[in-house]
């Protein structure tokens, strides 16, 4: 009987063709983690305090709607030291309105602008307020206390800003933020301090745009 040598080749291929097929493959790539997202991701939580004690003092707009800090801010990292923002340019923003909000772990100031330009800024904790000219003290609630000086501001005759209350406007805080004084125009900048319930607390200071405004975050 002739034998045939078509079956040992054919078993030969059946078992290349299984090992080839029972290789593990490599798991995909783990995709890469967003960027972090910019500290102004949104205002001042909602509800926000608008209200002021001044009957001549008016909010600005409706704060934002969103209430959560956790999608758009990323952890906290401020700190006690003065934040300075810079001198601002064109001297064309006039303050249109101060909100007050919670967010997840840290109290929000908004301070709107109107006008034209660029804002600057420089705040730090001060032992005590007291207004930039006269030297008069600032009565404010709280017992820690930030001074925010709004630099690139300009008069209301100048901007055509309307003035926002004037040095004796306070806007009622919530949560970690007592109180706010806004102050008015001197020199190019707008003086205004933060009264804080409590010890101070590390906190940072940005600025955003459309509509312009300058946020100052004080952990809770």
């Amino acid at each position: 009987m002739r034998r045939t040598t078509a079956a040992p080749a054919l078993i030969c291929l059946a078992l290349l063709v299984g090992a080839t097929g029972c290789g593990g493959e490599e798991p995909p790539a783990a995709e890469p983690s967003g960027s972090p997202s910019t500290p102004g991701g949104s205002d001042a939580s909602s509800p926000s305090s608008s209200s002021s004690s001044s009957p001549s003092a008016s909010s600005s707009g409706t704060p934002s709607a969103s209430a959560s800090a956790s999608a758009s801010t990323p952890p906290f990292t401020g700190d006690l030291r003065p934040d300075d923002g810079g001198p601002g340019e064109g001297n064309g923003l006039g303050v249109t309105g101060v909100r007050v909000g919670r967010q997840d772990g840290f109290d929000r100031v908004v301070f709107d602008l109107g006008g034209t330009g660029t804002p600057g800024w420089r705040v730090s904790y001060v032992a005590r307020p007291v207004q930039d000219g006269s030297g008069d003290p600032v009565r404010i609630a709280g017992s820690a206390y930030l001074q925010v000086d709004l630099r690139g501001l300009g008069m209301p005759s100048d901007t055509g800003v309307p003035e926002f209350g004037d040095s004796t406007t306070r806007v009622r805080g919530t949560g970690g933020i007592a109180e706010v004084a806004p102050g008015s125009v001197f020199e190019g900048q707008q003086q205004a301090f933060i009264g804080l319930t409590g010890s101070r607390r590390p906190f940072r200071v940005f600025a955003l745009t459309g509509p312009t405004r300058v946020v100052v975050d004080v952990r809770s």
